[in-house]
């Protein structure tokens, strides 16, 4: 049966995902210091299987997540870029980033992202929520109700 657990983002979990080698964001997740890192990560399991893995972030106003962006998203030179997401998030309340949803490479294309996804809107469904994209998943939120923020890589829900 399919599961999802939040589990705490401790060094415990940090050294399990140190030891997955065909994920997307694991050896990345398992170097970063605890300030950079939200109290729990999610877990999505297939009896007792682990098949991937979430990140997110709860924000109850946009300049945490403004803050967030800038930090870990824009080159400060092209920041001017990103006016549409600006725009969007300086007044939003209650948001939800998710900064990874990794499936495993040998469970891809089975349904557990959306299956996870299906769980994050049952769980907040009044929350706005993000996604900075890469070119080859914005199909995968498309497909998950999400809508291109302006001119930038950002979809959003809700």
């Amino acid at each position: 049966m399919r599961s999802i657990t939040a589990k705490p983002f401790d060094p415990d979990m940090q050294n399990l995902l140190s030891e997955i080698d065909n994920g997307y964001h694991a050896v990345e997740l398992s170097k970063k210091d605890k300030s950079e890192l939200p109290a729990e990560i999610y877990l999505i399991e297939e009896e007792a299987e682990l098949v991937g893995y979430a990140v997110i972030w709860e924000y109850k106003n946009g300049k945490l997540l403004i803050d967030k962006a800038e930090k870990d998203y824009f080159d400060k030179e092209d920041k001017y870029l990103e006016k549409d997401f600006y725009i969007d998030i300086k007044n939003k309340t209650d948001i939800i980033l998710i900064e990874v949803l990794d499936i495993l490479r040998p469970f891809e294309g089975k349904g557990y992202a959306k299956f996870f996804m299906n769980y994050l809107k049952e769980k907040y469904p009044k929350k706005k929520m993000y996604v900075y994209t890469i070119h080859k998943s914005r199909n995968f939120w498309f497909k998950q109700d999400f809508a291109v923020l302006g001119t930038t890589n950002w979809v959003t829900f809700n």
